[in-house]
């Protein structure tokens, strides 16, 4: 892909009059809240030009590449304080090939500048190979049905900036042509001794249009949202690069487990079946993952596992003694092992325990935490018999069939958890705006003491998790 970028970017006058020319640029802002709110750890900023956002992002510890074809925007950006964070490249994604982000984001006008149907299908597909399983993709356009483009006369479009060593410059926008949704326009500067004139085109396309463009390159549009600085006016999209690994296993699991709660509706299979049919699926999901978390069912890395777990510690009570905290399918021991290390972080004392319903997986705990293996035990938590009874108890309500689980969370506050203990149910991941996991706990007649989330990179979804006090 190779695309000449329009003079107003490539002109070393130009470019250096840009930022002083367009100061405000509290746009940003809500593109450093999505970064945040997806746990991105690494970013490519696309079509970075004077490296205003990329720089932001470094600026909150992130590992930003910025990349643009216009070497003078990029040499202004190299010289603005903070630039030797940021990585810098000269050329379009395919210059990055190799690197994989979390992140990728293409801000102000940066989606539209790929007019023909290739080169825009292209960049989205080079986009999704840079992108690492689960990553996202983030860009706005403008909603073609507002014809942002009326506006873009001298009359309303003049800005005027006092730049050094320049003195004052003047610059203003005028539609040059319209056919479809293509808009050409023609920038013009105005200098103490010059006037110089840069023309560009924009493409408008429909939400509807860059949806099916999105599905074609192998995107999950996650979200449509509204950009804060022109309400109405701009649409935002948030795509996800599915993660086709140990998730994608888990989300057809998912599906299956449908299946298999249907078959016990029928009767087709006891609930001795459904555990075992259950376990067909989890069981080699987990053992066949090369990591720690994923051999606890987690997809992510080390940071997005802390960031998906380690909200569970604000369910285990402060004190300067020890607590004693039983993991219900503890699969390889991962989760009990982090909450004592996040735990000593803070000051506090975690005493760890755990139960597996699959042999398997408990000997790899068992065989991964030597130290702790008298206290790992292999048993269907509905109806194993603890030796002991635990200050702290977590759980999933998926570790039973759904008709059983409000008899679940009556066993465990009565025979596992200890008296004055608590019963945690989580991490589940839920959507923002509803408490299905807690209405369903108040359905059954137990009082929810308390609850606790984080963002999840899926924008539409939280980690949660629930406790109740017994």
């Amino acid at each position: 892909m190779t695309r000449v970028p329009d003079r107003l970017f490539v002109d070393r006058r130009l470019a250096a009059v840009y930022d002083p020319l367009d100061p405000d640029r509290s746009d940003l802002e809500a593109y450093l809240a999505i970064a945040d709110e997806l746990g991105a750890r690494t970013v490519l900023d696309l079509g970075c030009g004077t490296g205003t956002f990329a720089i932001m992002l470094a600026a909150r510890g992130l590992d930003v590449t910025g990349v643009d074809p216009a070497a003078a925007s990029v040499d202004v950006a190299r010289r603005k304080e903070g630039a030797g964070r940021v990585r810098w490249v000269v050329g379009e994604i395919d210059a990055v090939a190799d690197l994989r982000f979390d992140l990728v984001t293409m801000t102000a006008n940066v989606a539209q500048v790929f007019t023909t149907d290739e080169s825009w299908r292209d960049v989205l597909a080079r986009a999704h190979d840079v992108l690492r399983p689960g990553g996202h993709l983030v860009f706005e356009t403008r909603d073609p049905d507002r014809q942002a483009w009326l506006e873009w006369t001298r009359e309303q479009s003049t800005t005027t900036a006092d730049v050094e060593g320049e003195g004052r410059v003047e610059s203003w926008h005028e539609v040059t042509d319209v056919e479809g949704e293509l808009v050409t326009f023609r920038s013009t500067l105005v200098f103490h001794d010059a006037t110089i004139t840069s023309q560009s085109t924009l493409r408008f396309r429909d939400r509807h249009q860059v949806g099916r463009d999105l599905d074609a390159a192998g995107f999950v549009t996650l979200d449509i949202r509204d950009a804060p600085d022109r309400p109405g006016r701009e649409l935002v999209f948030v795509a996800n690069r599915p993660d086709d690994s140990l998730a994608g296993s888990k989300e057809r699991g998912w599906r299956e487990l449908g299946v298999i709660d249907e078959a016990l509706l029928r009767g087709e299979i006891d609930e001795e079946g459904w555990h075992q049919r259950v376990l067909e699926i989890v069981e080699p999901a987990y053992l066949a993952a090369t990591t720690p978390q994923g051999q606890s069912g987690n997809s992510g890395d080390g940071v997005r596992w802390e960031q998906a777990r380690r909200l569970l510690l604000d369910a285990v009570p402060r004190r300067e003694s020890p607590v004693v905290v039983l993991d219900i399918g503890c699969a390889n021991g991962h989760l009990m092992e982090s909450l004592v290390a996040w735990a000593a972080e803070e000051g506090r004392h975690v005493e760890p325990y755990g139960v597996e319903i699959s042999a398997r997986l408990a000997d790899l705990a068992r065989a991964r935490l030597p130290e702790w293996g008298d206290r790992i035990w292999t048993g269907n938590a509905m109806s194993w018999v603890p030796p002991r009874r635990f200050e702290v108890v977590r759980t999933g309500l998926d570790y039973v069939p759904p008709r059983r689980r409000a008899e679940f969370v009556e066993r465990l506050t009565a025979e596992v958890v200890a008296p004055g203990g608590r019963l945690v149910v989580g991490v589940f991941n839920e959507e923002k705006d509803r408490d299905s996991v807690a209405d369903a706990l108040r359905g059954w007649g137990f009082q929810v003491s308390g609850s606790t989330s984080r963002a999840h990179r899926d924008a539409r979804l939280r980690y949660k998790a629930v406790w109740v006090d017994c």
